[in-house]
């Protein structure tokens, strides 16, 4: 199931699904260490005496999830006749500390004043898996407390018509028991039940709220879980508001201490501070957005927020969190590739978020290998993330990795100084991995023509030498020969320069189909012999372009891209770009003439920036506009771009959202308002 909402800081991360359940829970990284599992969630649900409980997942319920404008506070409107109530629920992490805050208003709407209970079940996978858990009731500061070796999960909550109220033990006591300095009180939670999940049947302890009273067992561990009431009196005069905050940590004091802020900061002040913070974050840059529509510019703030959700404070910017698509494959895309992160950061910089992409480009120096190369992706925390690209291939040992992401890193730390100038960065940049990934550029070529040894293409299915890939390694050695340049290293500024002089003619030469009129997708060789021409048309050689290796005027380009554009076009209603022909990957149904695969937000995208480079006059650019607006129709309505969409219905299909749709939608637009701008 897609994800709605996506609420974090940098170091924690939570998502949730169409009804406003809590469904990937990262931390202490964004897109590491997920304490949920695929598949599952956190359920919340509602009892009312005589009614019984209906959880939201239930179809008695009307959800229109969504956020706050330009903010990452979620705001959904929640409706159930059969009850006769409805919910505000309005969710947010603190922008600094890990704490997660829950909020839902409620109110009568069938006049009638009733008593009722809220209650919160969390199936925690510490460490991603279930197993040597423990969770229990803390009675001094009335909350359920999952922990496992150094991360700890706290639950609290209250509300603001408590219909009994608990408080904390004798302040003594409660310091010698957590060495607090405070005593805690909290009218909050009233019920909770901790027992067995996913062990020898048990289904968990959801199934003990179903007949409104939860049984009260303090502890239990191993594979675990948890359930909390908070009982309330809802009126139809006015809102009874609940709160449920989720307090992350590494260990028991710090998870006390930050349940303690949430308290006498209060979550309302806590509401008010995250509001204000992204608000302004992205608005930092203040600009006119032109003829663009008002949905066309809440996009592209909430796609910078999505973004910026998927950064790590420590310079990662994982490809997604959705962890659903476990199912395809059993791994997921909560991984660093350096290629995505180079085109986000290329997006970032535009849009002036160069903060972020700083981060970035230092946690790219600490996974460099010593030879200058990048493998396939990493860890969040700069380790090795899984890969199906083998070290050792028909008899032959040879690199597992995709040239272009060591290639684009480069190109993009160059367009980084473009932008901010900044020399003393450049140097220790060039120090700490420019250099090496330089040199391994021009060392990783054929002696004979100059063009790359193979490697895999962007979409990771073949190796070769693609066009894709040699225009990525032509466009990071221009750019490692100005920084050079710039730095006065004059002699390897020429040598890097040289190579991609040569390899640009070599592309020209061999990958380029004179009968054809148009740029091959690869080529194989052997002992200086071509012995394979592979002419599948692929959107990935857009980058010819995109790069400035060719100009958008020239005449290939032209005939390749029209000829690209005419045989990807998804010729249904959804209609779009797909990566290539008879491309499988999530395809609903057997590729053909007429849906060559499903259709793609970047792929697309990409055909717009072409008309954008080409772009005359104004009315040239209406094009461009309607490829944006599709965007925007094909949105989730919180906001998320999928990886594909269905070309049948328009459903997201793969992960959603993916962070480099979202890019390429910012740099998109902002290209498309440069453009309007010239020609105006």
């Amino acid at each position: 199931m897609p994800r709605s909402l996506l609420l974090g800081n940098g170091s924690m991360l939570a998502t949730f699904d169409n009804d406003l359940q809590m469904r990937d829970l990262y931390y202490p990284y964004v897109g590491m260490e997920d304490h949920t599992a695929y598949g599952d969630v956190h359920r919340v649900g509602v009892w009312i005496d005589g009614i019984g409980i209906s959880w939201f997942s239930d179809d008695d319920w009307n959800i229109q999830v969504n956020y706050k404008p330009e903010t990452l506070v979620g705001h959904s409107l929640l409706r159930n006749e059969k009850m006769g109530l409805t919910i505000t629920a309005e969710d947010y992490v603190h922008p600094v500390r890990n704490i997660l805050v829950r909020e839902f208003r409620v109110i009568s709407t069938d006049g009638k004043e009733k008593d009722v209970k809220f209650f919160f079940h969390h199936d925690f996978h510490i460490y991603g898996d279930k197993q040597k858990d423990t969770a229990f009731y803390e009675p001094y500061t009335n909350t359920v407390i999952h922990y496992r070796l150094k991360r700890y999960f706290l639950v609290g909550g209250q509300t603001s018509e408590p219909i009994s109220c608990h408080t904390g033990g004798n302040a003594n006591e409660y310091q010698s028991v957590l060495h607090s300095r405070k005593k805690i009180q909290s009218c909050g939670i009233n019920e909770y039940s901790i027992g067995k999940t996913e062990y020898q049947g048990y289904v968990g302890t959801w199934k003990d709220a179903e007949d409104g009273v939860l049984s009260g067992t303090t502890i239990d561990q191993g594979s675990v879980d948890s359930t909390v009431g908070i009982q309330c009196k809802v009126t139809p005069e006015k809102e009874t508001v609940v709160h449920l905050w989720l307090c992350l940590g590494t260990s028991l004091e710090e998870v006390v201490e930050n349940q303690q802020f949430v308290l006498e900061e209060t979550p309302e002040r806590m509401k008010r501070n995250c509001h204000n913070y992204w608000k302004s974050w992205v608005n930092k840059t203040h600009r006119a957005f032109g003829s663009l529509s008002t949905k066309t510019v809440d996009l592209y703030k909430r796609s910078l927020l999505t973004i910026r959700m998927h950064a790590d404070n420590n310079g990662g910017i994982v490809a997604a969190a959705d962890a659903d698509i476990m199912m395809f494959n059993k791994d997921t895309y909560t991984y660093v590739w350096p290629r995505d992160g180079a085109f986000v950061s290329l997006a970032l910089d535009k849009a002036g978020y160069m903060e972020v992409t700083r981060r970035f480009f230092e946690f790219c120096c600490k996974i460099q290998q010593p030879d200058g190369y990048m493998l396939h992706k990493y860890n969040p925390d700069g380790s090795f993330g899984s890969s199906w690209h083998p070290w050792f291939r028909d008899g032959e040992a040879q690199l597992p990795i995709q040239e272009d992401e060591t290639a684009l890193v480069l190109y993009a730390l160059w367009k980084h100084f473009e932008a901010v100038q900044d020399f003393e960065f450049l140097q220790r940049m060039y120090e700490l991995f420019i250099k090496k990934a330089a040199q391994f550029l021009c060392d990783y070529r054929e002696i004979d023509t100059g063009l790359p040894l193979p490697s895999y293409d962007p979409w990771e299915e073949h190796k070769g030498i693609f066009t894709y890939t040699t225009a990525c390694t032509i466009a990071g050695l221009q750019a490692a020969s100005r920084i050079c340049h710039i730095l006065g290293h004059y002699t390897h500024s020429e040598r890097y320069e040289s190579a991609a002089d040569t390899m640009k003619q070599a592309l020209l030469f061999h990958l380029y189909d004179e009968e054809k009129g148009r740029f091959l997708k690869k080529i194989k060789r052997k002992n200086g012999e071509t012995t394979e021409r592979d002419d599948t048309p692929d959107a990935s050689i857009s980058v010819l372009w995109k790069l400035n290796i060719l100009s958008a005027d020239d005449p290939r380009t032209i005939s390749t891209m029209e000829q690209l554009e005419s045989m990807l076009r998804v010729k249904t209603e959804v209609g779009g770009q797909a990566r290539y022909t008879k491309d499988f990957y999530h395809s609903v149904t057997e590729p053909s003439a007429d849906i060559p695969g499903n259709p793609w937000i970047i792929t697309t995208l990409w055909n717009a920036q072409w008309y954008i480079r080409r772009a005359k006059n104004l009315k040239e650019l209406h094009k461009v506009r309607d490829t944006i607006e599709w965007v925007v129709k094909y949105a989730s309505p919180s906001g998320m771009l999928a990886e594909q969409l269905n070309p049948l219905t328009g459903e997201p299909l793969s992960v959603a959202p993916l962070t480099w749709s979202h890019a390429t939608f910012v740099e998109t637009v902002l290209e498309y308002l440069e453009k309007e701008s010239e020609l105006s």
